[in-house]
C-alpha cells in the first residue's frame, strides 16, 4: 500500500468514526429534547381539560382524530371509569391510575402516560415512546447525507493534498535515481520541505562518503596496479635470466635472484589484500577483552626465526600484563607488522625491542629498534600508503605502517612515532584503551 493510499484510508477512517460518534450525539440530544418537549406538550393538553368538563360537551367536540404514530392521545373517564372521551377512537388504551407521569408497557409497547385526576374526572394523555424514538433516528438519518458528502469532498481534498505534498519525495526518488559513481552530487535544496530535509541531509552525507571511499578505491586500485608493475617487470626479466643461464653455471645465483622477487612480490599481495580487507570488513570484526601482552609475546616468537636471518636481537624488554577491547586477529597484524618493519629496516646485527606498559587507563605497546630512524618530517607521511623513506635500508612494500594506522583507527588508539630512547633508532608506541 502506498503512503498516499495509507493516509488516505486512515484519515477517512477517523472521519467516519468521528461522523458515526456526531450521528449517535445527535440522536441522543433529540431524543433528549424530545422527551421534554413532549413531557410539557403532554402536561399542557391536560392541563386546558377544565375540571368540571361534562360528558355532553366531550360527545360533541368533533370527529376523532387518525392516529400518526407519535401523536398525544388524550382520553377522559368519568368517576365510574367510564370512558367518555377518547381523541383516537382507534387506540383504546386502559385506564390507569398513578397520578403525573409515568412509564407502561402496553401491547409490546412502552408508553408516556401522563394522569390529572379532577373531581368528577380522569384526564388521561398518552404518547409512545417508540414515536418518540422513530422521530429521533429519522432527524439522526437526514444528518447522514451531509456528512457522506463532506467524507467525500474530505476524501478527494485528502488524496489531492497528500498527492502534491509526497511529490517532493517523487522529485527526490528522481534525482537521487540520476547520481552516478562519478556524479554525487547534493541532494539538499533550499525549497524542500521541513520533513524532507533530515532524509536529504542524511543522504548527502551517505553520498559524500561514499564518495571519499570511492575516490580512496579508485587510488587505491591506481597506486596498487603502479606498485605491481615493477615486481612484474622484474620477475619476468628474472625469468629470462634464469632461462638464459641453464648450461652457464649461474644457475644457482639466478634461482636464488627469483625466489627473492616471487617473496618480494608475495609480500606486497598479501599486505594489498590486508589493505583491502581492512577497508571493506573491518568494522564488522567484533571486539572482545584481549591479553595485549600475550598476543606481543606469540608474534615475537613467531618473527624470531626471520630476525635470526638478518642477525637481529629481537626480544622483549617488558610486557605489563593488561586487557584491552579488540579484534585478536586486527591486533596480530598491528604487531606483526610494527615488528616486521623495524626488523627490515635495522642493519644486520641490530636489536629490536619489545615492551608492553601498563597505565591506569591505557596501554601502550612500544616497538624499538636500533635502526637509521625515520627524520621528523617524515614520520606523519609514513602512514601514506606506498610511501617509502628514502634510507638504504627501504626495501618493503610501503603499506606496513599505513596498515598499523588502519588497525590503530579501528580501535580508537592512537600511533606515535619518536626518537629511540635506548637504542637511538626508531621508537613506535600505540596507545590501547584500557578495557575495565
Amino acid at each position: 500500500m502506498s503512503i498516499r493510499n495509507r493516509l488516505l484510508f486512515w484519515l477517512l477512517s477517523g472521519l467516519a468514526i468521528l461522523g458515526a460518534c456526531f450521528v449517535l450525539a445527535d440522536y441522543l440530544i433529540d431524543r433528549a429534547l424530545l422527551a421534554d418537549i413532549y413531557d410539557d406538550q403532554m402536561n399542557q393538553i391536560a392541563s386546558a381539560i377544565p375540571a368540571h368538563v361534562n360528558s355532553e360537551d366531550l360527545r360533541q367536540s368533533g370527529p376523532g382524530l387518525k392516529y400518526d404514530g407519535d401523536d398525544s392521545i388524550l382520553q377522559i373517564w368519568d368517576q365510574q371509569g367510564k370512558l367518555n372521551y377518547n381523541s383516537h377512537p382507534e387506540i383504546v388504551l386502559p385506564q390507569f391510575s398513578t397520578p403525573g407521569f409515568s412509564v407502561v408497557q402496553w401491547q409490546d409497547g412502552e408508553w408516556k402516560i401522563f394522569i390529572r385526576k379532577t373531581d368528577r374526572n380522569v384526564i388521561q394523555v398518552a404518547q409512545s415512546l417508540s414515536g418518540r424514538r422513530n422521530i429521533a433516528v429519522d432527524h439522526a438519518l437526514r444528518s447522514l447525507i451531509p456528512l457522506l458528502i463532506f467524507l467525500l469532498i474530505m476524501g478527494l481534498l485528502i488524496h489531492w493534498s497528500v498527492g502534491t505534498g509526497l511529490q517532493s519525495l517523487t522529485r527526490l526518488s528522481q534525482e537521487l535515481a540520476k547520481r552516478t559513481p562519478d556524479k554525487l552530487g547534493r541532494l539538499a535544496a533550499p525549497d524542500q520541505p521541513t520533513e524532507i530535509k533530515p532524509l536529504t541531509q542524511a543522504l548527502d552525507t551517505l553520498l559524500e562518503r561514499l564518495g571519499v571511499a570511492l575516490e580512496g578505491q579508485k587510488k587505491f586500485i591506481a597506486d596498487a596496479s603502479h606498485e605491481l608493475r615493477t615486481p612484474l617487470a622484474t620477475l619476468q626479466i628474472q625469468t629470462q635470466l634464469v632461462e638464459q643461464s641453464l648450461g652457464s653455471g649461474c644457475e644457482a645465483r639466478a634461482l636464488a635472484d627469483l625466489k627473492a622477487g616471487v617473496k618480494r612480490t608475495s609480500h606486497l599481495v598479501e599486505q594489498l589484500l590486508m589493505v583491502s580487507r581492512l577497508e571493506s570488513g573491518g568494522n564488522h570484526d567484533p571486539h572482545a577483552p584481549l591479553q595485549l601482552h600475550e598476543i606481543a609475546r606469540e608474534v615475537t616468537i613467531d618473527l624470531i626465526p626471520y630476525a635470526n636471518t638478518r642477525k637481529i636481537n629481537l626480544g622483549v624488554e617488558q610486557l605489563d600484563a593488561g586487557a584491552i577491547m579488540g579484534s585478536a586477529h586486527h591486533v596480530h597484524i598491528l604487531l606483526r607488522n610494527l615488528i616486521d618493519n623495524a626488523v627490515r629496516y635495522t642493519p644486520i646485527g641490530g636489536q629490536v625491542d619489545v615492551a608492553i606498559r601498563t597505565g591506569q587507563h591505557e596501554i601502550v605497546l612500544e616497538i624499538e629498534d636500533s635502526g637509521p630512524g625515520i627524520p621528523p618530517e617524515e614520520r606523519e607521511r609514513v602512514f601514506d600508503r606506498f610511501y617509502r623513506c628514502l634510507v638504504p635500508q627501504a626495501t618493503g612494500s610501503g603499506l606496513g605502517l599505513a596498515i598499523v594506522k588502519q588497525v590503530a583507527d579501528l580501535h580508537l588508539a592512537e600511533v606515535r612515532l619518536g626518537q629511540g630512547l635506548r637504542l637511538a633508532g626508531l621508537r613506535a608506541s600505540v596507545s590501547f584503551k584500557r578495557a575495565a
